[in-house]
């Protein structure tokens, strides 16, 4: 996952991500093996708002759909690159004039 500059003003320690999001350490650890949320500097164990946003999401993905965390990962992966097509559609809808035509008037 990517960081995205909005939310990185907070920072916290891995036990208080831990604590924000309700989960097991455990959990998040492997959160953090699978690539769910990753951080700049493993020693300092900083994490920023974007990722608690996101281990927020993934916990109510376990919750909600009693999914695994390898599944987790690639909802995720998939809901972002949904989100990536809605943007390009967006931009491709307001660059893009469409032009009907009535075929009935030329037959």
């Amino acid at each position: 996952m990517k960081h995205s500059p909005e939310f990185t003003d907070i920072i916290m320690s891995l036990d208080e991500l831990v604590s924000a999001c309700g989960q097991e350490r455990q959990w998040v650890i492997e959160l953090m093996e699978e690539n769910i949320i990753e951080y700049d500097v493993p020693e300092r164990e900083q994490f920023t708002g974007y990722q608690l946003t996101t281990v927020r999401r993934a916990s109510r993905l376990s919750r909600d759909f009693d999914a695994s965390v390898p599944a987790i990962g690639l909802i995720l992966e998939l809901l972002e690159e949904v989100e990536q097509l809605r943007q390009l559609k967006r931009q491709l809808e307001g660059q893009t004039p469409i032009i009907e035509v009535d075929t009935e008037h030329l037959k």
